[in-house]
């Protein structure tokens, strides 16, 4: 499942527990991303799942939720 892969990947690059990663936790209000963070984010899902993430794509991220629902489409 896309969202607990992500929240593995979240877990790793920004150290946040994964019990605190929601669907609709905000990329930078709740969990203080950074471009860096959402750099290596994208990177370590477009690796997992052999895709290209725009970045004028990821940089309209701003929840988890947005991430999975992508990833998901792209993945399918």
């Amino acid at each position: 499942m896309v969202f607990e892969e992500l929240k593995k990947i979240i877990n790793e690059i920004m150290d946040i527990p994964m019990n605190e990663i929601e669907l609709g936790s905000h990329l930078y209000d709740e969990m203080d991303a950074d471009s860096l963070d959402m750099s290596q984010i994208v990177l370590a899902l477009e690796n997992k799942y052999s895709i290209e993430i725009d970045d004028e794509v990821f940089e309209e991220f701003d929840t988890v939720g947005n991430i999975v629902e992508y990833v998901e489409k792209l993945a399918a």
